[in-house]
């Protein structure tokens, strides 16, 4: 189900300069929101900018509070990042396909950037489940590396990989990646962040991994309706174009194609 409401934010956390944490108050949403989805945020009452724009959802509680995390970008982002503790915010959602995790399987949770938000929320689901989660966050430096504080109590294992070196193994999250599959078994990949690490995801886990593998991969596209109207977001897939705000931005890897 699919609710428009005015939401309360209740907290506003910077986590730097120009990235925060925004907690809603948004029961509707909260109740019906699951890891992989997003909200369409209008971030003014004014004719400009007109969008609404899509933000992964980083949390909920399941009853009352939705979170998430955004960057400022540019002036829709701005405006978001001017609001304050108690204004209501016209918020859209919960929308898009989550992940469908599968519970008899270990987690690899590979991240990139603010693809951190959904793998974050998925890793949260029924935590007193037994199998192991495992993350692999990847960026450019240890400053596009965020919630660090947070992942250890939400993961079993956190492996880092930066370009520069400054955080964990230098390289890419394919190298952790390509270790984690060749040593262990019955494992579920689920990863979001830039098409190029995807689509690198993509091919490693046909590669390497066991045979039958399931591998999901959250799409990271400019939206424009939120509902697949517009025809904006669309993403190639082997049986045709799929739109990313309705289709996805969930997608199984083996449909995807990346060109």
């Amino acid at each position: 189900m699919k609710y428009r409401v005015f939401a309360k934010l209740v907290k506003v956390e910077p986590v730097d300069h120009e990235t925060y944490v925004h907690t809603y108050e948004a029961p509707q949403i909260a109740q019906d929101a699951l890891p992989g989805q997003f909200l369409h945020i209008r971030v003014t009452h004014l004719s400009t900018p007109l969008l609404r724009r899509p933000i992964s959802i980083l949390w909920s509680d399941s009853h009352s509070l939705v979170k998430v995390l955004f960057k400022v970008v540019r002036t829709g982002t701005a405006l978001l990042a001017e609001k304050r503790e108690g204004e209501l915010v016209d918020l859209l959602g919960p929308l898009g396909t989550p992940f469908p995790y599968d519970f008899n399987r270990d987690s690899i949770m590979v991240a990139g950037g603010y693809g951190i938000a959904p793998v974050y929320y998925l890793s949260r689901l029924n935590p007193s489940n037994n199998n192991k989660r495992v993350l692999i966050y990847g960026a450019r430096d240890a400053s596009q590396l965020y919630l660090r504080n947070d992942l250890k109590a939400a993961f079993d294992e956190v492996n880092y990989a930066t370009q520069d070196g400054s955080v964990g193994r230098r390289g890419l999250v394919t190298d952790p990646l390509r270790d984690l599959l060749m040593s262990r078994g019955n494992l579920a990949i689920y990863a979001c962040g830039p098409t190029p690490m995807l689509a690198a995801v993509k091919q490693l886990v046909a590669e390497v991994a066991e045979p039958g593998t399931p591998c999901w991969l959250s799409m990271e596209n400019q939206m424009g309706c939120g509902f697949g109207a517009c025809q904006g977001c669309v993403v190639k897939t082997v049986d045709g174009y799929a739109t990313t705000c309705k289709q996805g931005p969930v997608f199984d890897a083996r449909t995807v194609v990346f060109s």
